[in-house]
């Protein structure tokens, strides 16, 4: 097998007792696999009865490390792991072990990358900027044979997404354009997808080029010109869209603390007129560094957009890339509003945190914003297509 990763990727170094809220400290339920716990419930003497001692069952019917005011009962009195530094790595859970890393299986490669809910992961992504490229390098992990891995489709979701990197690094053209862009191409290819036209799903993607992008955004600001977008409420827009945020099982009160200020300050207590006004003075101030929300974008994209070669909802992961970008650019807004209009790398670190843990790492949370798509008028390509436009147009 070979293992495909972001260029960032052997960048990461675990910080250990350095980092602030890791997953040793941060309230994280961490499960044991069976294998290692196995070895835990064999291991003798002494470090084998404290380590039992810290395990619990899960709601899962599984296992779990027992936290003490969300810190794990194995920290030592430094905040380091017991199990690391007495047995070594090789002993420790698979979750700990790997995490932040995650990895995904297609075909004969391996995916890996480092996730965002860890702030030294955060702080190597948003730290460059620069195109996002991947390295292929050799993978000692064995192949074993998948009957759902369709090899000549995920040729097609692969080279697609080869293409969202490129309209990412297109120059001259602002993040929200070049959402606007992968959306549109995301939902063509749906439309061959859901129509099993697998050669137009081919042709489509092969082809699809500098002269499409241009089309796409042409016609988007024809539109504007013809006053097609003069009725549009982006406030509003962004509004119905938090909804689908609010209604997420909460992992973190600092998660849910923002959202309700976001939607006091923003949206309950400033006029369409007055948010925009804000909003357009915070994105002024962002200029020099909108490369972070497109690295956000692009992480989002090699994390999500190749699990369409399963489940076939190439278009619902492009609503993903634009409205978690939405959302937790109003979390950064909230940030730079309470904090005299300035926004730090490091605010720009902890809000990502936040958002990340809520958000991706709750599978139920996942699914209810796949959920949302489909049902809500907020989430319509076209609706989607107009916010970012109209959002974007004082840039």
């Amino acid at each position: 097998m070979k293992l495909r990763v972001p260029f960032y990727y052997d960048q990461f170094k675990c910080i250990t007792s350095e980092c602030k809220d890791n997953c040793c400290v941060g309230g994280w339920e961490i499960d044991i696999d069976d294998d290692t716990y196995n070895y835990y419930m064999n291991l003798e003497g002494e470090l084998g009865e404290t380590i039992r001692a810290a395990i619990t069952d899960n709601e899962e019917g599984g296992h779990s490390f027992k936290l003490e005011n969300g810190h794990c009962t194995l920290l030592d009195d430094d905040g380091l792991c017991k199990v690391h530094s007495t047995l070594g790595a090789e002993h420790l859970c698979v979750v700990c072990d790997q995490f932040p890393r995650f990895s995904e299986y297609f075909g004969e490669i391996k995916e890996s990358g480092i996730g965002l809910a860890c702030e030294e992961a955060e702080r190597i992504v948003f730290s460059e900027n620069k195109p996002f490229t991947t390295v292929l390098k050799p993978c000692d992990d064995e192949y074993v044979k998948d009957e759902e891995y369709d090899s000549s489709f995920a040729i097609r979701i692969f080279k697609a997404r080869d293409k969202m990197f490129s309209i990412l690094d297109m120059p001259d053209t602002s993040i929200n354009e070049k959402l606007i862009v992968i959306l549109k191409f995301a939902d063509k290819m749906q439309e061959y997808i859901n129509s099993d036209d697998s050669d137009g799903l081919k042709e489509y993607v092969n082809t699809f080029g500098r002269s499409d992008v241009e089309r796409i955004l042409m016609d988007m600001n024809d539109a504007a010109d013809s006053g097609d977008f003069e009725e549009f409420d982006v406030a509003k827009s962004i509004r119905n869209i938090m909804y689908s945020y609010e209604d997420m099982e909460v992992l973190d009160d600092r998660w849910e603390e923002m959202l309700s200020e976001v939607v006091n300050i923003f949206h309950d207590n400033m006029t369409g007129e007055e948010y925009q006004e804000c909003m357009d003075e915070f994105m002024t101030c962002m200029m020099s560094r909108e490369y972070e929300y497109k690295n956000y974008v692009e992480y989002l994209v090699f994390r999500y957009f190749a699990k369409s070669v399963y489940d076939y909802d190439v278009v619902g992961k492009a609503k993903m890339f634009i409205t978690n970008y939405v959302v937790l650019r109003q979390t950064d807004l909230l940030v730079w509003f309470k904090n005299h209009k300035k926004f730090s790398f490091q605010d720009r670190l902890d809000t990502v945190h936040i958002f990340s843990r809520q958000v991706e790492y709750s599978e139920d949370n996942m699914e209810s914003l796949y959920e949302s798509f489909l049902f809500d008028d907020v989430y319509t390509v076209q609706n989607l297509c107009d916010m970012l436009w109209i959002d974007s147009m004082p840039l």
